[in-house]
């Protein structure tokens, strides 16, 4: 079922509106959270084994 234009009331909101809206402000409150400590810690880990394994590589 397809709603055209005609059938939406004045003042409502497209659906699509409705999901779009949803989603920017998802992605704000997401893009707004600090990176966990934990998480940093593990990406710190993981260049530092990328970087020794480079050094074994060179050698």
């Amino acid at each position: 079922m397809t709603i055209s234009h005609n059938e939406i009331k004045p003042g409502s909101m497209p659906p699509n509106a409705s999901i779009s809206r949803k989603l920017r402000e998802f992605y704000d409150a997401v893009q707004e959270e600090g990176i966990p400590d934990r998480f940093l810690d593990l990406l710190e880990k993981l260049d530092e084994a990328e970087r020794n394994t480079k050094s074994v590589k060179v050698k």
